[in-house]
């Protein structure tokens, strides 16, 4: 009789993968988690120096005239909320100027209720707020005016704002940007919403400021001398305020933050409403990533310009979520293989990212509900993927349009 002996496989969970599949795999992981490591070392400088921040004040030689310019495209749910704050805190020279962008509702009769002047679009008039903004400014020229102060339609400013804008600019800045922020929402996409203004208007525009680079104007909040304002133009199809920026800083001009001028915004209850404004955003990323990224490399050669070089790394790298992503992939290959001193550099990375997410909750003074919805981050992170090959599809299309954000009914009756 055959004696059939039975042998124990050992399997041992430290098996080594053969050297060529480590090697492939650990430069896989490179390539999928360098963009977000260039990424998490650029927002963890800018978030540390955040916490330096010190907001300068200059005193006025001469008050400055304020225009104060308002694109709005069917806002007759949150415009009043708006101007109400507006009159509350403008002084005797400065001026209102409500662009009624191709509007079908009561817009312009809610801003003529509330003193302002308004500039009425047509229909057939080129769509987009690059235009409404273009359009309002060459309408002002005929107006007396020092500096133009652009808002959102859906915000609302603090007392105190036309002041702290002219202090800053008393210390020679032909540009500011107001610290901007979310209000309060009762959904998950309006926390998410809360929790990117805590970085794009709070923290990383405080980083800048404190580095001696340019603050990114973000379309609400930005104020911009009259010679500077009218030298320019707005002309992106997305992220107008984002070109306009890179078009100073390629001039030579530094754009500052100012801590002190606030304002809130209306946050977006909806994911389908918020992922509008995202695609919109990221688009406008990638094609001025596209257009602008070796003229600021250029300029940061030729003139040394730190300010240049910074927003060119700022192009060249993935938004927060993509970044996490990047990094978590290149941390999963290299753990699976067991290449442990990458490993630990993608793991430092991703602490790096989380502390910059806290860094920009406790500046914004985030409620429990924002906390908590840090929860939802990988949720968060597939539908951010979602955005951004929706807008790159939009790029490779060409498209020059992007739709203004639908209001809801609730709009107006968000928290403040």
């Amino acid at each position: 009789m055959a004696l059939i002996r039975t042998h124990a496989v050992r399997i041992c969970p430290c098996t080594e993968v053969p050297g060529p599949v480590t090697s492939f795999v650990v430069l896989l992981a490179v390539v999928l988690g360098l963009p977000g490591l260039a990424a998490a070392g650029h927002l963890a400088v800018l978030a540390l120096a955040s916490l330096c921040y010190r907001d300068q004040r200059g005193t006025a030689e001469g008050a400055l005239r304020f225009l104060v310019l308002i694109p709005a495209h069917n806002e007759e749910l949150v415009i009043a909320q708006g101007l109400e704050s507006i009159r509350a805190d403008k002084r005797a020279g400065d001026l209102v100027l409500v662009i009624a962008d191709r509007c079908s509702d009561a817009t312009a009769e809610i801003a003529r209720q509330f003193g302002a002047l308004v500039l009425e679009r047509g229909p057939d008039e080129e769509p987009g707020r690059a235009a409404a903004r273009q359009a309002g400014l060459d309408h002002a020229r005929a107006l007396v005016w020092d500096a133009v102060v652009m808002l959102d339609a859906d915000s609302v400013i603090r007392r105190g704002f036309f002041d702290a804008c002219e202090r800053s600019m008393a210390t020679g800045a032909d540009a500011v940007q107001a610290r901007s922020e979310s209000k309060r929402g009762h959904s998950l996409a309006a926390e998410a919403s809360l929790a990117a203004f805590a970085l794009q208007g709070i923290t990383i525009p405080r980083g800048r400021d404190r580095l001696g680079l340019s603050v990114r104007l973000r379309g609400t909040g930005m104020a911009i001398r009259r010679s500077l304002a009218l030298e320019h133009r707005f002309r992106a199809p997305a992220s107008e305020d984002l070109v306009f920026t890179l078009d100073l800083i390629l001039g030579g001009t530094r754009c500052r933050h100012v801590e002190t001028a606030r304002l809130q915004s209306e946050g977006e209850n909806r994911w389908s409403t918020f992922g509008g404004q995202k695609v919109r955003y990221e688009a406008g990323r990638m094609a001025a990533a596209r257009s602008y990224l070796g003229r600021l490399l250029g300029r940061a050669i030729r003139h040394r310009d730190l300010a240049a070089l910074e927003a060119a790394w700022f192009l060249a790298t993935p938004p927060v979520a993509l970044a996490t992503l990047s990094v978590l992939l290149g941390l999963a290959l290299t753990i699976v293989v067991h290449a442990w001193v990458p490993a630990m550099v993608f793991a430092a990375a991703l602490l790096a990212l989380f502390i910059v997410i806290v860094i920009g909750l406790v500046q914004a003074r985030a409620g429990f509900r924002t906390w908590l919805a840090l929860l939802a981050a990988p949720w968060y992170l597939a539908w951010k993927t979602v955005v951004q090959v929706r807008a790159l599809a939009s790029v490779l299309r060409g498209e020059d349009y992007y739709p203004p954000t639908a209001r809801s009914s609730a709009a107006g009756t968000a928290d403040n």
